[in-house]
């Protein structure tokens, strides 16, 4: 039988260590259950179905929640974010599930959550904060993330960040090609279009990392070239 890093029994010993006053032991953990939340789907260190199960648990859900609220260290707390995201896109929305997966309770209400949390987170002191509450807000179609992302775009250009932000405008943009209904950061007003390119360029000129830059000139090329009615106020 197969010994997967990632496990029920793994999960619950890293949900508990959570709460320890060690910052050293929380990085740890939040670290394992993060990992845990990008796995590879149904492969050999992750015992899909169990995590999945796992994630999904309203107990475990509230716990991950009380010591996200608890947390001091900027850094965790993106982490804890990044969480709720991966979960979103992992283990309920993602393709490999069965058609109607995604409306059962136990998703929908975790689906909820997440975006409760991150409203919640969206203007903490934090910039890198902001930036992966920005990014759950827009996954699920809340067009307010574009005013975050400008607002982070001024304040933190690094390779993590812009990477972030970069992917969210460019996942908006094959939505919007693709005619989908749901599309990350629903609605983009002309304003919020502006404001991102300007935001963009900004990054560009000020930036002396060429991933940087280049990841930058492909979002705004990508975002020019996306051709969308947006007459929303």
């Amino acid at each position: 039988m197969r010994k997967y890093k990632y496990t029920k029994e793994t999960l619950d010993v890293a949900l508990e260590e959570l709460q320890s006053e060690n910052v050293v032991q929380r990085k740890k953990y939040v670290k394992f259950i993060s990992m845990a939340s990008r796995s590879e789907l149904f492969g050999k260190t992750c015992d899909t179905l169990s995590v999945q199960t796992w994630f999904l648990s309203s107990d475990n859900r509230e716990k991950l929640i009380r010591v996200l609220h608890q947390e001091t260290e900027e850094k965790l707390l993106w982490e804890y974010l990044l969480i709720l995201l991966m979960v979103c896109e992992r283990y309920i929305d993602h393709g490999c599930y069965a058609k109607d997966f995604a409306k059962e309770s136990s998703c929908v209400e975790f689906k909820q959550r997440a975006y409760e949390i991150a409203k919640q987170y969206a203007h903490h002191s934090s910039t890198i904060v902001r930036q992966m509450s920005g990014s759950i807000m827009g996954y699920m179609g809340d067009n307010d993330v574009w005013d975050i992302f400008c607002n982070v775009m001024l304040k933190k250009r690094d390779l993590l960040t812009i990477s972030h932000i970069t992917m969210g405008i460019r996942r908006h943009c094959t939505g919007v090609a693709n005619g989908n209904n749901h599309f990350f950061g629903g609605t983009m007003t002309d304003n919020q279009r502006m404001d991102i390119l300007n935001s963009l360029r900004l990054v560009y000129q000020k930036s002396s990392n060429k991933s940087i830059k280049g990841m930058c000139l492909r979002t705004i090329e990508e975002l020019e070239n996306t051709k969308e009615v947006a007459n929303k106020a």
